[in-house]
């Protein structure tokens, strides 16, 4: 059975290139039963599984000794209910393949990030999210799930059968089982009116909560240097540029819906228009280091402008852009905004050694803020840390125990973490 569903490992690397292993055995199932056949494998040979999607996360969280699942050929759709605006796809589907299939069929995702290439289930796993003070991260848009356990049995979660392992399950980073299907709610089509424009910090931060009441989503970029925006390609002299220096200044955008059956609006300079599925994506050159924290969302000014003077003091050569942005609390376990809104701030270095330096200087000071990491971006957690962090760590540990009690979902960095 081994032989039929089980191949030799491969070299396997994430999309920065920082993570990769060879392990004992790939598999690349088509379906949920070649799925179910790869764990009972498993654990035939006694073998711990992990499975990748398109390798956006910065952590170690792929990385096995024993059985990389590589869902690839996983990405189809499976059922589509055009009454309640529900989907139900595989795991390996890419956010932006189903935001825009979405499009096709009248409807489109409540929200999500600025990469679409990552996929679907990675992105809700890790917490992925995007950006608005009235928005939850995407895996709150999951309303059902099916994975495989690691006795090879089905198991089907939503809120309505066990809503307590529902939130348990919903940023879970693939440790309960292999996920076959996932089911998400999405909303009436709309297309977005995106505006952008720099500015002065101080501008940016004396105006930051009228900006997050009038507009769905807002967000930005603080820029240390004039060449700050090429790192992260974003836009340059094709936006108002109301910035009174070329050094600490912002980069601000601004997404409103617009309902689908309206005509565009007339366009001004630095403006956008189109479906929500083409205007949230940005194109990035994986060349950076990230670590990202969610802050409390009253404590965000303060911990923004103890960055800010890092950088200007310790740090005046840094240049990656400092990437902002709210988000509204959930009801899962462990996505950095479990019950509580935040503020997530995302530090950029390039991909050399003294960029550790300043991202372990930075968590100091996340770590004074209560900042609680994005799973999928390096962090320096350690088990009393999110004990003081997470009010249901415990919890999860608990539950993620009962589910998988001899760790075949676990790694060496989760093992850590939750073991």
């Amino acid at each position: 059975m081994e032989q039929c569903v089980l191949e030799p490992g491969k070299l396997w690397w994430n999309w920065f290139g920082e993570q990769y292993f060879v392990p004992q055995y790939k598999a690349l199932p088509k379906t949920e039963e070649d799925v179910r056949q790869i764990v009972l494998a498993a654990r035939k040979l006694n073998l711990p599984l992990r499975a990748s999607g398109a390798g956006h996360s910065n952590p170690a969280i792929v990385p096995t000794p024993g059985v990389h699942v590589d869902f690839n050929a996983m990405n189809q759709i499976i059922a589509v209910d055009e009454e309640k605006l529900q989907v139900t796809f595989q795991p390996g589907i890419r956010v932006g393949e189903l935001s825009r299939y979405l499009k096709g069929r009248g409807m489109s995702l409540n929200n999500q990030g600025d990469i679409d290439t990552q996929a679907v289930a990675g992105a809700l796993m890790t917490g992925t999210h995007g950006a608005g003070k009235t928005l939850p991260c995407m895996s709150n848009q999951m309303i059902a799930a099916r994975i495989v356990t690691a006795d090879g049995t089905f198991l089907d979660l939503s809120a309505e059968h066990d809503k307590t392992l529902f939130n348990a399950f919903q940023t879970s980073l693939g440790m309960f089982g292999l996920i076959v299907s996932i089911t998400i709610q999405a909303v009436p089509s709309y297309n977005i009116l995106k505006r952008s424009w720099n500015a002065d910090t101080e501008d940016c931060i004396g105006k930051l909560h009228h900006l997050l009441d009038e507009n769905r989503t807002f967000w930005f970029f603080w820029l240390p240097v004039l060449e700050s925006a090429s790192l992260f390609e974003l836009p340059g002299g094709d936006v108002p540029n109301m910035a009174t220096r070329a050094h600490d200044f912002c980069h601000m955008r601004s997404y409103n819906a617009v309902p689908a059956d309206e005509p565009a609006p007339p366009l001004q300079t630095g403006e956008e228009f189109g479906h929500s599925s083409a205007i949230f994506p940005n194109q990035y050159v994986p060349n950076f280091r990230e670590i990202e924290y969610a802050v409390p969302f009253e404590k965000f000014e303060e911990c923004f402008e103890e960055i800010r003077s890092l950088f200007k003091t310790k740090y005046p050569e840094a240049m990656y852009p400092v990437e902002c942005r709210a988000v509204k609390a959930d009801e899962t376990f462990l996505s950095a905004y479990a019950e509580r809104d935040g503020y997530a701030i995302s530090v950029s270095g390039p991909l050399e050694f003294p960029t550790w330096g300043m991202l372990n200087d930075i968590d100091v000071i996340f770590d004074k803020y209560e900042g609680r990491p994005h799973w999928g971006k390096h962090h320096f957690m350690s088990p009393a840390r999110l004990e003081r962090l997470y009010p249901r760590y415990d919890a999860f540990r608990k539950i993620r125990r009962e589910i998988d009690p001899q760790g075949v979902f676990l790694n060496d960095h989760l093992r850590m973490l939750f073991a």
